[in-house]
């Protein structure tokens, strides 16, 4: 087998894997990226996501990140040379009765210092026009909004090549070791690639990876479905949330309307993969519908189901191995990586080539993962999915 050396591999070219990438050779690692699809790929994350970029209503911990993100999304298409799709046309997270009112002020007072503002019916009306009648109030960051996953991770990943990263893709891989420390990867191919160091940060697909070398994370997979209509005329500037529906809502620079949120679709016997029914798309439909009327006017135009790594608490697990030197994981992050992936990239950096942890990833630290015990794992694991 040839035997090449890098600093570090990189697995994974999803948004996180190739945010990673680059900002690790933008710091001067020598860096081979691989994946055993090409970037941001079917069935990934990265490939499904409606590309919300939300700053509000995060965990304490991912607090210092989202504001770092933030600011780094207005700028990050030029950085890139590439046209990521950013809008930067807001967020808005909305209350239906007195009850989600109360929810809502929570909200806003936690999330002060991101530039929240609290939006009443009026304003609701002047920012959102065609929202719901229904919609009492509103806490909205406007510095939010949306881009392309796809475009992100595959620009990322272009951008890390040009710095010099090596890229290798379609190719399966897995971890080396020499005793108990990992050494790099041997792949499919023939090929074996030494490194000082492995980031795994394959999203889903990490898991059998790391369980091969005896490193079980709470975590688990599951299937979103996300939906997406005909072209409609301008009828939504900003992403919409809400407290008492599972919905997230945006129209897109082509004018149509995606509907994500947290819809499960069952999973196949056997693979990791996943099938919906049109009971399942009709509910997910009508959420949205009830949030903005005039969309009861447009057609579905696709469907499509996405795979995501989930972690036991929400929050990813981002750092060290203390049990397998040399390998460094970033993954679970669980419905909500995406506008936090140029803050995640630039802090792994700094992590890995500073050698000092960063604080900002001080909440994401893998050796949590040994507080949780086996029947924990395995009811977390075996939670069925809701209809």
């Amino acid at each position: 087998m040839a035997e090449r050396t890098t600093d570090v591999i990189v697995l994974g070219a999803g948004v996180i894997g190739a945010s990673i990438a680059y900002h690790l050779a933008r710091a001067g690692a020598s860096v081979r990226h691989l994946d055993r699809a090409q970037p941001a790929a079917a069935p990934s994350a990265s490939w499904a996501s409606a590309g919300g970029l939300r700053s509000q209503g995060r965990h304490a911990g991912e607090r210092a990140l989202t504001r770092a993100a933030v600011l780094r999304w207005g700028t990050l298409a030029e950085e890139l040379e590439a046209d990521l799709e950013v809008r930067l046309a807001g967020h808005l997270h909305i209350a239906e009765s007195e009850a989600e009112c109360r929810v809502l002020a929570e909200r806003i007072e936690a999330d002060r210092d991101l530039g929240i503002e609290s939006l009443d019916r009026a304003a609701l009306r002047d920012l959102a026009p065609r929202l719901t009648e229904r919609a009492m109030a509103g806490a909205y960051t406007r510095d939010d909004g949306q881009a392309h996953p796809g475009r992100t991770a595959r620009s990322f990943t272009a951008a890390a090549a040009r710095l010099g990263a090596i890229g290798g893709f379609s190719v399966d891989c897995r971890l080396a070791t020499a005793g108990e420390v990992i050494v790099g990867v041997d792949c499919a191919d023939g090929n074996h690639y030494a490194a000082s160091l492995v980031v795994v940060a394959c999203g889903a697909w990490s898991t059998g990876l790391l369980e091969a070398v005896g490193i079980d994370l709470p975590l688990r997979w599951r299937a979103l479905q996300m939906l997406l209509s005909d072209v409609a005329p301008p009828l939504l500037g900003p992403t919409v949330t809400a407290v008492g529906r599972n919905l997230s809502l945006k129209q897109g620079p082509t004018g149509q309307l995606m509907v994500g949120g947290r819809w499960y679709c069952e999973p196949l016997a056997g693979r990791m993969a996943a099938r919906s029914n049109e009971a399942r798309i009709a509910r997910q439909w009508s959420t949205a519908v009830g949030i903005l009327p005039a969309m009861a006017r447009q057609r579905l135009a696709h469907a499509w189901i996405g795979i995501e790594a989930q972690s036991i608490d929400g929050q990813p697990f981002v750092g060290r191995i203390a049990a397998r030197p040399g390998l460094y994981v970033a993954t679970g992050f669980s419905n909500h990586g995406f506008q936090i992936s140029p803050a995640i990239g630039s802090e792994v950096a700094a992590d890995l080539v500073g050698g000092t942890p960063a604080v900002a990833l001080a909440a994401f630290d893998p050796a949590r993962a040994q507080s949780v015990g086996a029947a924990e794992r395995a009811a977390f694991r075996a939670e069925p999915i809701a209809g």
